[in-house]
């Protein structure tokens, strides 16, 4: 077996880079002088050739942006929160992903100063690209870092200093970077340590949001050395399963943990705390009250938060593939056993591939997209894009670009490389047009001469481009009435109306509970419905229909305990009363409170013989008031 070869010392890094340096008056740390040397021997950059900056293309960053947005949703408030700290003192805020791309970009108000910085979205900070700076050298090293004025390699970027904060997730695995950049700045590098400690405390707070949104339904503890000044970078958050086994830990608990490095990961809590997880939640009263405790291997007294309930959350996970992309419902799947909606799916299928353009019809969230993906996959053009433009969610002065593109320097403000419109990254795939009743009148003139003549001319082109197009179209309102107030056109009306697919509401469909149940199983196969859970489901009346429903399906799961979902796993708007058997009474408080006197007070027997998980036991003995012996007074 081979070894690696030993990294060279100082002496031999200043030998290997030679004289390069030495005019820049800069004495480098040794995470410097090791960048320098990748930025040389590794990745062939020269530190005084003029370089531009790489910026992704606008469909490439659209597309970047798409792929990680989960991430930028979580890091959004973040990076709002550091950039309203620091931009009146003249400092730019980035957020990077792991492979150095910027994703999110905000400039100070006087931005001009920053024109030719490369401090825009989609430029890469990767040091192979860059060579030493603040983002791609923070990503390399793991660790937070301010790279001042010369120490960068490339002598373009001299004007900057970067504080910069790596952003890992709740496996130990970098995301990618938080910075804040100034221009020009003329004092020492010392000068910049109050910034690099405000980037790293929102590096923690985006880190500490994103495991709370990753565990929500899981059992998790929060845990603070008592007598040592804490603060949010310092918090360790852990998440462990029923069996009080680690499944997810924030970077404060990495470090502090080291020891175990990623075998953090799957060992038991007590391993940490010197307690079980029984205890712990016996102690907080099923995580409703703080708890000390006496840590091990000399640690001190430790404070500890557990939750135990999870929260509810505006904006549900999308469940995704093997591979990272979402996964979507097939025709069969969203037709389920409905007559009516079967026999309409079965004329979707005869029109497949005859160049029928398509008009789906239905209530606010009766799976219009979900429908129109579900047809794009069943059709030849499945390995093409499938592309969807939401006309009501996009500003008027936008949806023209948006729709049709434009060529580069075809207008003041526009982008140098152009950007192509929907119809032309759609070409021989799929373009949805949701909620088509909103798009101006000015437009659908347009979009008829372009559906007519099959090609498209972008704003400042010269030769028209070739479409090959199927066009599916959605709405909620009446076009039909909208065509008689002139609202809408008719000529548009009957080009895209080729064939009209009406989905009903989920109220009326005649399959809800086989439905409910199939789309649990998609959801999680491993959950179940106790007793009466399906009849409360099937009697509501759902006025978000399929969207409604899925939401609500995924809030359940996250919630229930061993896989069983009972009537406190469901949303609070579900008004319906379950039925009277499952209605929480005096009697059963009564049964619960004769079970725990004859386990003598043992959650995890009783927990057990009621087939229930223990953190729903302790919810039901809060619901009921019922109180220990050993806890009275």
């Amino acid at each position: 077996m081979s070894l690696a070869p030993p990294e060279p010392s100082r002496s031999e890094l200043l030998a290997l880079i030679g004289d390069r340096f030495v005019d820049r008056a800069v004495t480098p740390e040794p995470l410097i002088l090791q960048s320098w040397y990748r930025s040389i021997a590794e990745h062939g950059l020269d530190p005084d050739r003029p370089v531009a900056a790489q910026i992704l293309p606008a469909d490439r960053i659209r597309q970047h942006q798409a792929e990680h947005e989960d991430y930028l949703m979580i890091a959004r408030q973040g990076v709002s929160g550091l950039a309203r700290r620091v931009a009146d003192a003249g400092f730019a805020v980035v957020l990077s992903d792991a492979a150095g791309v910027a994703l999110d970009v905000r400039l100070p108000p006087a931005d001009q100063a920053f024109s030719g910085s490369g401090l825009a979205i989609g430029a890469c900070w990767d040091e192979s690209v860059a060579g030493t700076n603040g983002i791609g050298t923070a990503l390399a090293a793991g660790s937070a870092l301010t790279i001042h004025r010369q120490e960068h390699f490339l002598s373009r970027h001299a004007r900057l200093s970067c504080s910069v904060a790596p952003l890992f997730d709740c496996d130990g695995r970098l995301m990618g970077c938080l910075n804040a950049t100034t221009l020009g700045a003329s004092g020492p590098k010392a000068a910049q340590s109050l910034t690099l400690q405000l980037v790293t405390l929102y590096a923690r707070m985006i880190e500490n949001a994103q495991f709370r949104q990753r565990f929500r339904g899981q059992v998790s503890l929060s845990v603070k050395p008592r007598d040592r000044i804490s603060d949010l970078a310092s918090e360790r958050l852990i998440a462990v399963d029923e069996s009080g086994a680690i499944i997810g830990a924030n970077h404060a608990a990495f470090r502090a943990y080291r020891s175990l490095g990623q075998a953090l990961l799957g060992a038991p809590i007590e391993r940490l705390l010197a307690t079980d997880l029984d205890e712990l939640l016996a102690l907080s009263d099923g995580g409703t009250r703080g708890v000390r405790i006496i840590g091990p291997h000399d640690e001190g007294p430790l404070d500890i938060g557990l939750e135990a309930a999870p929260r509810p959350v505006s904006r549900p996970a999308v469940r995704r593939t093997a591979t990272g992309s979402p996964r979507h419902p097939d025709l069969a799947q969203l037709c389920g056993d409905d007559p009516g909606l079967r026999r309409n799916v079965e004329r979707v299928r005869r029109v497949l591939d005859r160049d029928i353009p398509i008009l789906l019809t239905g209530e606010t969230g009766s799976g219009k997209e979900a429908f129109a993906r579900a047809i794009h996959a069943a059709s030849a053009r499945r390995h093409g894009a499938f592309v969807a433009l939401n006309c009501a969610a996009i500003p008027e002065s936008l949806i023209e670009s948006e729709l049709f593109g434009y060529r580069g320097g075809s207008f003041t403000g526009a982008n140098r490389k152009g950007m192509k419109g929907k119809l032309e990254l759609a070409n021989g795939g799929t373009l949805f047009l949701d909620e088509i009743g909103d798009m101006p009148a000015h437009l659908q003139t347009r979009l008829l001469r372009v559906l007519a003549e099959r090609e498209l001319l972008p704003l400042g082109a010269e030769t028209p481009v070739p479409l090959n197009v199927q066009v599916i179209s959605a709405t909620h309102q009446d076009l039909d009435g909208m065509i008689a107030n002139r609202q809408f056109r008719e000529d548009l009306f009957y080009r895209l109306n080729g064939m009209r697919l009406s989905l009903p509401p989920l109220r009326e469909r005649q399959d809800l509970g086989l439905l409910i149940e199939r789309l649990l199983h998609a959801e999680d196969a491993n959950c179940r419905l106790a007793e009466g859970v399906l009849a409360r489901l099937v009697g509501y009346h759902w006025p978000g229909n399929v969207r409604q429903l899925i939401n609500t399906l995924r809030y359940a799961v996250a919630l229930a305990d061993g896989g069983l979902i009972d009537h406190d796993c469901l949303p609070a708007e579900l008004e319906m009363r379950p039925p009277a058997s499952s209605t929480p009474t005096d009697h059963d408080g009564e049964r619960l409170h004769e079970a725990l006197r004859r386990a003598k007070w043992n959650i995890s027997e009783v927990a057990a013989e009621l087939g229930v998980a223990r953190s729903t036991l302790y919810r039901r003995v809060k619901k009921h008031g019922i109180v220990a012996p050993n806890a009275v007074g």
